[in-house]
């Protein structure tokens, strides 16, 4: 069988890890996962990047390019304020343990785990989305237990039972829409990277990392794939990795009186990424009047009804026209980017 992005693979076959981060959920793990959170995020500044560098530490693995591919997701997705750091970093480290192989009942693990990743993570902190996280402080304080909370939450899923994940009948949905996608060999993220192929390398780990980035963020409709992927892109393209206490109380107590260049290039490093990720917000909501994939495709994929109007309009032409575009803004930011630091 072929999956989403061409890619043939066996229904039963077992991804193998390319690296195993820990799931253990003994006090004294989770102890240490928000030890590591806290003194990470007190010298990098930023949610997204300090929940992958916290697991990437208990795992006692250095892998730099998933920090830089998360550089630009702080604020929720390119300073957006829609899904919060917890949970796209968690979801690019279940990319990586399960990509797109392992499938039940026609779908891959991957998404029944992004499911229950949404779910776990919105039951604890009430909301996904990083502007309802916040709300209206300017310190970012709220934002301090969702950070030391989100390795553990990300174990808790990994060990749960995927059995009722997701309703029948929303299973259905998902599923006859996967099917979809792979009979056109289409995946929303992976279609970006693979017209990125001369910018930065495109590899297997790259592709298992975004698999649960389809649909809106695992099938919800959320922010639009292909738009989260172009973030994630100029991150690993371009982004640089903040690890400095004092630089990250500077910034904390320029966000504290107001002053919006808190988040200037300068300030922080990872700052960069996530401001270029903001423009490409932009122009893609200019291009397309918003990043949510269900505004853009007026369509709801955990009903029956809106996989079929999906299907039936032919959307996943749409939806490659719109990775094509968002791959040519990458290369565009990319190359802006590298002449203002020229």
């Amino acid at each position: 069988m072929e999956n989403a992005t061409g890619t043939t693979r066996s229904k039963q076959q077992a991804h193998p890890d390319s690296f195993s981060y820990r799931t253990d959920l003994k006090p004294a793990a989770k102890r240490e996962y928000r030890k590591r959170s806290l003194g990470n995020l007190l010298r990098m500044g930023h949610c997204a990047p300090t929940v992958m560098k916290s697991v990437l530490d208990a795992a006692h693995t250095e892998q730099e390019w998933l920090v830089r591919l998360t550089a630009g997701m702080p604020g929720g997705i390119g300073n957006t304020g829609f899904e919060c750091g917890g949970v796209t970093s968690s979801l690019v480290l279940m990319g990586l343990r399960y990509g797109l192989d392992g499938e039940v009942d026609g779908l891959p693990q991957i998404f029944y785990r992004g499911c229950g990743l949404c779910q776990r993570f919105a039951s604890c902190n009430k909301t996904l989305m990083c502007r309802e996280i916040r709300g209206k402080d300017r310190l970012p304080l709220k934002c301090i237990p969702v950070v030391m909370r989100s390795p553990e939450i990300l174990a808790e899923t990994t060990s749960q039972d995927i059995a009722g994940t997701i309703p029948e009948a929303k299973r259905a949905a998902y599923r006859r829409l996967y099917a979809h996608l792979t009979e056109k060999k289409f995946h929303c993220a992976h279609a970006v990277f693979q017209k990125l192929g001369d910018e930065l390398p495109l590899s297997q780990e790259l592709l298992n990392a975004t698999a649960g980035f389809l649909g809106g963020t695992s099938f919800q409709g959320w922010t639009c794939s292909a738009y989260t992927a172009g973030v994630m892109a100029v991150g690993l393209q371009s982004g640089e990795i903040e690890n400095s206490l004092p630089r990250v109380i500077r910034m904390i107590a320029m966000m504290g009186l107001g002053m919006k260049s808190a988040f200037d290039d300068r300030i922080n490093n990872f700052n960069k990424a996530m401001n270029n990720g903001y423009r490409i917000s932009k122009w893609f909501w200019k291009e397309f009047g918003s990043t949510q994939c269900r505004e853009i495709t007026h369509c709801d994929f955990s009903s029956a009804d809106g996989v079929s109007k999906y299907i039936e309009n032919d959307c996943v032409t749409r939806c490659g026209t719109i990775a094509e575009k968002v791959a040519e803004k990458v290369r565009e930011v990319i190359r802006e980017a590298e002449k203002r630091s020229a």
